[in-house]
């Protein structure tokens, strides 16, 4: 399911940017360590620790943009190795390059994930937390039930980031050597979250991912 959403969402990304930005100028692949809380602003916990390959796409920045300093459109995402979150996702691209051939990014976009967005407590689990005077009450099989279901709501409370929307801001930046015209390297780090912006009164954890790619310029 991960990996079809993941190839669904970065299928009609790569169809509008085709249409919209007939120029490719970059692609870029490689692998990350995800969730590992960089910013602060991550979950905290790593709770999904684990591998995921990416990659972008980056086109040639079109004429209508000048006026935001040339930034360069980019598809792009993640597929987690490991049966955590995997995204994917567009937005915008800046570059400054300094000493020849060093350069910096910082992109700015959305991306849809397949993650959680908010682990919830079953239905026994929440009629007790709101009174919990019903529980004297509850009968054995309740009571083995109410068990079983706090158990596994405090196991996904330990195990999955509660994202708060399937849609989240996602900032990178990227340090870069370009060997030649034709291939460039660099390392990176990422946040994506809601910023408690894109929703409201839902979690924010967040997750933070760093990693590095080789790049083929056109």
């Amino acid at each position: 399911m991960k990996s079809i959403l993941f190839a669904a969402t970065l299928g009609l990304s790569t169809l509008f940017a085709s249409t919209a930005f007939a120029q490719v100028s970059e692609v870029r692949l490689g692998i990350n360590i995800h969730d590992i809380d960089w910013t602060g602003f991550g979950s905290g916990a790593d709770k999904e620790r684990s591998v995921a390959l990416n990659g972008e796409i980056i086109f040639e920045e079109p004429e209508f943009l000048k006026w935001a300093l040339s930034p360069q459109p980019y598809i792009g995402g993640s597929l987690n190795l490991e049966g955590e979150t995997s995204h994917g996702g567009a937005g915008l691209l800046w570059r400054q390059t300094f000493a020849e051939k060093f350069y910096f990014d910082f992109s700015f976009g959305l991306a849809a994930h397949d993650g959680t967005i908010e682990a919830m407590p079953s239905d026994l689990v929440q009629r007790v937390a709101d009174d919990p005077s019903i529980a004297p009450g509850l009968s054995a099989a309740e009571v083995a039930q109410f068990q079983v279901d706090i158990a596994e709501f405090q196991n996904r409370q330990n195990t999955e980031i509660d994202f708060g929307s399937r849609i989240l801001f996602r900032q990178q930046i990227s340090l870069g050597y370009r060997w030649n015209d034709d291939w460039s390297a660099h390392i990176f780090a990422e946040h994506l979250s809601n910023g408690k912006i894109l929703v409201q009164n839902r979690p924010n954890e967040g997750v933070d991912t760093v990693g590095f790619r080789l790049a083929r310029h056109f």
